[in-house]
């Protein structure tokens, strides 16, 4: 038997399809992987100006299988879920993505900001 963390990943895994919604991704006008699953979450980001103001934003998250992306998000891609467009994208100078799971390295939580929604609805959904 495995660390907690390890059985919560694992508990994690089996649930992820029941937690999950169809999403697209897209580079650069194409779509890369049409209808993968993908879990919701968001990520408060906060950081300094120069001045010392604090700045916090909210992004939405998009947690994905790494297999079934199958790519390193960059920024500027696009999520479309439900014909909303997300860009891929964090504040900052942070990066856009990051490992989700501790040990096994099966998810990546991709952080994306509403660009709204899509002009033609027979695009990637």
């Amino acid at each position: 038997m495995g660390s907690i963390f390890e059985q919560g990943e694992a508990m994690m895994r089996e649930a992820f399809g029941y937690a999950s919604r169809t999403v697209d991704y897209c580079r650069a006008g194409s779509v890369l992987a049409r209808g993968i699953s993908a879990k919701l979450g968001r990520t408060l980001f906060r950081y300094e100006t120069p001045s010392g103001m604090t700045i916090r934003t909210e992004q939405r998250d998009f947690i994905f299988r790494y297999s079934d992306l199958g790519i390193e998000p960059e920024t500027g891609d696009e999520i479309v879920l439900a014909g909303e467009i997300f860009v891929v994208s964090a504040p900052n100078n942070e990066p856009c993505w990051r490992w989700h799971t501790r040990t096994a390295r099966a998810e990546i939580r991709v952080h994306a900001k509403s660009a709204g929604m899509q002009e033609n609805s027979g695009e990637a959904q």
